[in-house]
């Protein structure tokens, strides 16, 4: 397939705004070095730990989705969508939390943490005796999953040579796997573990007639345990972009020349290709009359250079600033109308059907629906590098194809046409969200692509946030299914807007 063969001709020397001279110059280098170094062992087993992340990741977030059915037949609750909102709100500090960390103090803690947190939280959860703990508790998982997968995509696009980026809208494969596995696991055990509709007509559905949703989130658990270890167990290395960002030269060179080993492979980067560049910007800029400074004051002197004020840094151009405000503004869209269709999808398909859904169809329908979005994430991968397309174009005819097929959705007449119509929805929306994962990584150069990620991620959450309030204070219904075409509409027209494109470009 020739759109990753390596000899094609990559842009390795652009690099986003936000980062400095110095570091531009290093990142070109160490581009060349993975980009001759290829894709080999180490990069596949990133690749592999970090699909796992977004397995999991949305696995909790579907399982809210769906046990909240059951838990509102225990509880009694009435909005039951204020457990969506829990999962929201620890989302949204997650989101900002977690990738802000990952550009201070490096990406490994947030890789090895967010994953066993959500694991621990889940198997508590489960033995929820009121609808307040669950809630809680569902607000710590959000919590832990909120940014993981801005964090993974960050560590994965920094491993990952300049022909391999397209892996990264793949990757989200192991998302919409997640949402088929979820439903999949969820079907026999809520459907033969949960409140007969007599029990709840007679008040008398309660912690032991009703533990199939309880079963379904230890099920998550144990399925996660192994996934923890392996992570554990893996040594995962500081990205060699992220240790440039610091001035840390010699860590960047020996990373690459351990992947390098890892993949039973050489490379020709050393310090001394580094050093070269510190040594041509310093004799360009420094008068001949000026004695030379001591390595220690030289150090620090790069290393402060090299630590540009983040935040400002995503809108340190009019160009960069209005790709920052146009990107914040798709996630926005994207969150909101993602959130309001997809985390209340089993009440709409409840509604929409001629006749009321049993459980088992429910599930089948489910299942279908979350099938579809998978062949959509590879396509995302595949489109994104296409001549005509690139990046910009795939995401708009994703997000336009979703709002169409929501608009229709909504005018089903049969059950036919309502499964139909949600799998075309569930297809666009894995093409959107594959796309956007790796084109908002490429966007930001990796000193600032951590706070970038966390800014993204905080703009999303919020919207999916807004969303969950929205559906608990004002109900579900064929006008919540509109606005959420409408942003998917936005979004679209939003990504025509946007002033980089980048196919064919190496991520810094």
């Amino acid at each position: 397939m020739l759109f990753f063969a390596r000899d094609r001709e990559y842009d390795l020397k652009t690099v986003q705004p936000g980062s400095t001279s110095v570091y531009e110059r290093k990142v070109a280098v160490v581009n060349r070095a993975m980009l001759d170094l290829g894709m080999g062992k180490y990069q596949w087993m990133v690749f592999g730990l970090s699909g796992l992340g977004w397995f999991m990741d949305v696995y909790w977030k579907q399982s809210i989705n769906l046990i909240g059915p059951f838990v509102r037949m225990e509880f009694g609750i009435q909005q039951i969508a204020f457990l969506n909102v829990a999962k929201q709100a620890g989302s949204l500090i997650g989101a900002i939390f977690w990738p802000l960390t990952s550009d201070y103090i490096g990406r490994r803690p947030a890789f090895n943490i967010t994953l066993a947190l959500s694991c621990v939280t889940a198997l508590v959860a489960a033995g929820s005796p009121s609808f307040a703990a669950i809630a809680i508790l569902a607000g710590v998982i959000g919590f832990a999953i909120g940014g993981n997968q801005y964090v993974d995509s960050t560590i994965f696009i920094e491993f990952v040579p300049a022909s391999h980026q397209f892996l990264l809208p793949m990757a989200t494969v192991f998302a919409t796997l997640a949402q088929l596995m979820s439903v999949l696991i969820a079907w026999p055990l809520v459907t033969n573990y949960s409140c007969t509709p007599r029990l709840v007509a007679a008040h008398q559905c309660n912690f032991m007639n009703n533990l199939g949703w309880r079963y379904y989130l230890w099920t998550g658990g144990g399925l996660s345990i192994p996934m923890v270890i392996a992570r554990y167990l893996f040594h995962l290395l500081e990205t060699p972009k992220y240790l440039l960002g610091r001035s840390r030269d010699a860590a960047a060179v020996s990373v690459v020349q351990t992947i390098a080993s890892t993949n039973r492979n050489a490379t020709w980067l050393t310090l001394d290709s580094l050093r070269a560049i510190d040594a041509e910007l310093y004799n360009t800029t420094t008068p001949r009359n000026t004695s030379p400074t001591t390595p220690t004051s030289s150090t620090r002197t790069l290393k402060h250079r090299l630590s540009p004020h983040k935040l400002p840094a995503l809108f340190c151009t009019p160009k960069m600033a209005l790709s920052t405000t146009l990107v914040l503004f798709i996630w926005s869209t994207v969150g909101f109308g993602y959130t309001l269709f997809n985390s209340f999808l089993p009440f709409y398909l409840q509604s929409q059907s001629s006749h009321p859904l049993s459980t088992q169809t429910l599930f089948r329908t489910l299942a279908i629906q979350a099938a579809c979005g998978i062949p959509g994430s590879v396509l995302a991968g595949y489109a994104a590098e296409l001549p005509r397309f690139g990046r910009k174009g795939t995401g708009c005819v994703a997000c336009l194809g979703s709002a169409v097929f929501l608009f229709l959705f909504t005018r089903a007449q049969s059950d036919e046409a309502v499964l139909g119509y949600s799998c075309a929805v569930a297809f666009c929306i894995a093409v959107a969200h594959g796309l956007l994962y790796g084109y908002t990584s490429e966007l930001f150069p990796a000193p600032i692509r951590g706070t970038g990620q966390g800014v993204v991620g905080l703009a999303s959450e919020a919207a999916s946030l807004g969303a969950a309030l929205v559906a608990a204070w004002v109900g579900l219904g064929e006008r919540s299914v509109w606005v959420a075409a409408g942003c998917l509409t936005g979004a679209g027209c939003a990504f025509l807007g946007m002033p980089y494109e980048m196919r064919g470009r190496a991520a810094a």
